[in-house]
This record gives structure tokens, C-alpha cells and sequence, in this order.
């Protein structure tokens, strides 16, 4: 049987729907146009990759920076001619950015895994003849805070670092008006550093860390929550109530938010009351005292 194609007939040809002609192209074909088309993507994605190749600075190389004998000044990669000069020139040599190491207080940041664990990297372990207790840093020059009943009247301190490594500590001041101290860890590198906030804005039950050499463990972290703020008698100031668990060690460690912002320096917890013992209630110095004394000494 053989089925009909209606179409028009115009001056003796039969015109065919487009829709009814097949394509007779091979499947795995392609027309020239799309090949041309093809070949035309290809140069310009080379081109595109090789721009920046080609701007690249030489690094290595050197740039001269001079004053004529007019006085303008001059910056060129060419070393300019004598008889043109006024004064010296002067060379810098143009360095590859990617060559430079980052600071150490950079890497540090980067290879914690959270805020506490940074926090650990800034706390140290300060040893003395006869006390131990705890210190963190402010600055990346070496300055830190603790306690001023850790270091009074302790010869020859030593500061134990996270990693370890046993360095000079020295007692900048200690204050008259709290329980503070600034000390100064003896390295030759930068360090990293804690970031101080203000304490007024804690809420019952907010979350808080203590870290320091717990028992002599170094850089234990205990938590629990902020209660309130305490005027002690006794220790002749106000305090920051907070349920962290804390041991001998824990002195001069800071008191830190969930996003590692210091906003207090461990200080005393009451052992007893009346004969009976007493857990969960220690006290921090706050933020506002710390800032008061060596807010001069804080990098931020």
C-alpha cells in the first residue's frame, strides 16, 4: 500500500511541508557551520587563559624610583640615565605575594578547628618556684594578662606555651586596684592573640568557657553559664559569677564567650560556706577593669 504526501503544487513542483522532511544528516555529523563554530570557541577560551599570563609582573625583577632635574618624580622597571638625575635613585626589588609566609597569628586562626580551640592556642601555663597558674595573650608582641596573686612576689617565671616550649615570662605591672597583672612572654615571633569584649551585655544563662592549667593539666576547658555580677567584700571589687568547674591552675585563664571573646580573667571560687563544701561558683574579673588598666596594651 502506498500511502500519499499531500502537499501544493506550485508551477509543477510539489512544495513538502517542512515538517514531514527528515533529516538525513548522520547522527554522530555535524554541519561545517557548527564545526567552524566550534574551532572559534576553543582559540578564544586559549586567548582568555593567556591574558593573565601576560600581564603578570616580573617578580624578581627591580623598580627604580628617581627625581629629575625639574623635580618631578619618577617610578620605571629601566635604570634612568645619570646626566638626568637629581639626587639618588632608589631600587626595590618586586616580590611575589604568593612567596610571602603569613603570620603566625594567621595560620593559627586558620588551622583551629573553633573559637575554643584558638583560645587554647592563646593560653599558657605560667610556672613559678612555689605556684602555678594560667595566662593568656593580648597582643602579638608577646603581651598578656593573668592574675595578680599568680606572678606577686614569684621569682624567675616561666611561661609553658601550647605546644609546649618553655619561654621567659616577665611581670610588666601588676595592678593595686584588682586582681591583675601584665606580663610579657619573651619570643622573638608574633603571636596570636585574644580579642576582649564588654561583660555588660551577658545574660543569665549565656555560655561560658574557662581555660587554663586545671589541676596542672594545660589548657583545660571547662564550661557552664554566666549567673550574675558579684560584689565581694573579702576581695575588695566586683566579680563575674559563673558555674564553670575550676582547680588550682585555673588563675589568670581567661573566661571566654561561645565565639572565644574574652570577657573576664578567672580569679577565686568559694570552696566553702558555713563548714559545708561548694562547687559550681567561681568568679572572673571583668572586661571593664581589664580595659580600665591596660587597655592601652590591647591589640585589636
Amino acid at each position: 500500500m502506498v500511502e500519499s504526501v499531500s502537499g501544493q503544487v506550485d508551477q509543477g513542483k510539489q512544495r513538502i511541508p517542512s515538517a514531514r522532511v527528515q533529516d538525513l544528516r548522520h547522527a554522530h555529523q555535524r554541519c561545517r557551520r557548527h564545526q567552524k563554530m566550534n574551532l572559534l570557541r576553543i582559540i578564544l577560551i586559549l586567548c582568555l587563559a593567556l591574558i593573565p599570563l601576560l600581564e603578570r609582573p616580573a617578580f624578581g625583577d627591580k623598580i627604580y624610583k628617581w627625581v629629575d632635574e625639574r623635580g618631578v618624580v619618577h617610578f620605571s622597571d629601566q635604570e634612568p640615565d645619570s646626566d638626568k638625575l637629581k639626587g639618588k635613585v632608589e631600587e626595590r626589588e618586586i616580590k611575589d605575594p604568593s612567596s610571602l609566609r603569613p603570620a603566625q597569628d594567621t595560620v593559627i586562626k586558620e588551622t583551629a578547628r573553633n573559637p575554643i580551640e584558638y583560645v587554647t592556642n592563646c593560653t599558657f601555663t605560667i610556672k613559678g618556684s612555689k605556684k602555678i597558674g594560667s595566662g593568656f595573650l593580648i597582643s602579638s608582641g608577646g603581651y598578656a594578662l593573668t592574675c595578680r596573686h599568680v606572678v606577686e612576689d614569684v621569682p624567675n617565671l616561666t611561661a609553658v606555651l601550647n605546644d609546649q616550649q618553655e619561654v621567659q615570662l616577665n611581670l610588666v605591672f601588676a595592678s593595686t586596684k584588682y586582681d591583675l597583672a601584665l606580663v610579657q612572654v619573651m619570643v622573638p615571633k608574633k603571636m596570636p592573640y585574644l580579642t576582649i569584649r564588654d561583660a555588660e551585655g551577658l545574660a543569665p544563662g549565656d555560655r561560658l568557657f574557662a581555660v587554663g592549667a586545671s589541676a596542672g593539666l594545660q589548657s583545660t576547658v571547662t564550661d557552664g553559664v554566666f549567673t550574675a555580677f558579684r560584689t565581694i567584700e573579702a576581695a575588695k571589687g566586683s566579680f563575674i559569677q559563673f558555674s564553670a568547674p575550676l582547680n588550682p591552675g585555673n588563675s589568670g585563664g581567661p573566661l571566654v564567650d561561645e565565639n572565644g571573646m574574652v570577657v573576664g580573667v578567672v580569679s577565686l571560687k568559694f570552696l566553702s560556706q558555713q563548714g559545708m563544701p561548694v562547687s559550681g561558683v567561681g568568679f572572673a574579673v571583668p572586661s571593664a577593669q581589664i580595659k580600665e588598666e591596660y587597655g592601652t596594651y590591647m591589640e585589636k
